[in-house]
């Protein structure tokens, strides 16, 4: 039921890993699409702002900082649900390399525990402030406030399922918990390291 990587390891071809995994793929090229649309958004605010003003040109465009903020809000949410499926968030490793492996491991899933149980606080806010925002609209564009406020809500799922496919994964191929962050160029690149050391 595995399959092989492109690096010859065996990897798990579980539905729930399979399914997360082309989830983020997608949500990676529309989180693409969010920043190449907020410096397009952010750069034509600086053109009407700096040149065209002092070129006595009335040109207005409100929505560009609306726009930008707003795309900037959901790719930061959508974004940190993608890094978590690699380990990719911020941390602290140093402890969990110097203690020993058994209590490494350990450590590491105590953090993954703590991580989803904030995470599912952050689901109870985000339905709160979904709420809250029906029932308002942006001053510039007249958007439903909830559009922007759903973006807490997706991303504290999204971290919940891609946290859990991580650990899936990790106990299906059997690796160290410790290292999962660990991705193939960064592999190359330290074995590389060793080799220029010998």
């Amino acid at each position: 039921m595995n399959a092989l990587a492109n690096n010859g390891e065996r990897r798990p071809s579980h539905w729930f890993i399979r399914s997360m995994d082309r989830l983020n793929g997608w949500l990676v090229k529309l989180c693409g699409l969010a920043m190449i649309a907020m410096v397009v958004s952010v750069t034509v605010g600086i053109l009407i702002r700096f040149i065209f003003s002092h070129l006595s040109m009335r040109v207005s465009a409100p929505w560009t900082e609306e726009v930008s903020r707003y795309l900037m809000i959901w790719t930061v949410f959508i974004g940190a649900g993608v890094a978590s499926r690699t380990g990719k968030l911020i941390g602290v490793e140093a402890l969990m390399l110097v203690l020993p492996a058994w209590l490494g491991r350990s450590v590491k899933y105590v953090s993954h525990v703590v991580s989803v149980a904030f995470y599912i606080l952050l689901c109870w806010v985000g339905w709160q402030w979904l709420e809250f925002g029906q029932s308002q609209t942006s001053p510039v564009m007249q958007v439903p406030l909830a559009v922007v406020n759903t973006a807490m809500l997706c991303g504290a799922m999204l971290l919940i399922l891609n946290t859990a496919a991580l650990v899936l994964e990790v106990r299906l191929t059997g690796r160290d918990i410790r290292h999962a962050n660990v991705d193939d160029e960064m592999e190359t690149a330290l074995e590389q390291a060793k080799e220029q050391q010998q």
